[in-house]
């Protein structure tokens, strides 16, 4: 799916690429820290104009760990500041879900992309996710994106065979260079 005449988005996962990685899941706004170079990072993305949309696997809603008001918390946060680094988040799209459900909006699922593309006139197939984790890149891979994995998060674990990533850096300020060093991949 993909809107063929919308216009480049980029898809970012939440925790282990924009805020610090917590096995347990961050459950709340005081748990939520972003990486020191993560301001900076994100104004270099802004600069792309294209609509910045997060897509990130909440389940620690559905196990009971946090309510659907906390992570929204978290969210109305994340969009404040990125709107103050010069980088507006069009959408922070979230699947509550836990991994056994069967949803489609559970990434690697299409459907947090697909709402989105629709939502911003995105043409997936001339987007980019940038993620920490082989669903991520499996995500983006289904759709036509361009994925690019950071190290940052869950580590660079090894991806199933017939999945790659476009690129592998160390994290999102070296993602945000690539994009930029690419010619914005317009």
């Amino acid at each position: 799916m993909g809107v063929l005449s919308g216009q480049p988005g980029l898809f970012l996962d939440r925790d282990g690429v924009i805020n610090h990685y917590l096995v347990d899941s961050v459950r709340s706004l005081d748990q939520f820290s972003y990486y020191p170079f993560t301001a900076e990072a994100m104004k270099t993305l802004g600069q792309l104009g294209w609509p910045l949309v997060v897509v990130t696997n909440q389940s620690a809603i559905g196990r009971g760990w946090t309510q659907q008001a906390q992570v929204e918390q978290i969210h109305q946060q994340l969009c404040q500041d990125a709107l103050s680094w010069g980088a507006p988040i069009a959408s922070v799209e979230y699947c509550p879900h836990l991994p056994d459900a069967g949803c489609r909006c559970r990434k690697p699922g299409p459907e947090m992309f697909e709402r989105a593309a629709l939502a911003h006139d995105i043409d997936l197939g001339r987007s980019v996710m940038i993620g920490d984790s082989p669903c991520d890149i499996e995500a983006a891979n289904g759709l036509g994106m361009i994925g690019i994995r950071v190290a940052t998060g869950r580590g660079l674990v090894p991806l199933a065979a017939g999945l790659a990533a476009a690129a592998e850096v160390a994290d999102l300020r070296e993602a945000s260079d690539w994009i930029m060093n690419h010619g914005g991949l317009k």
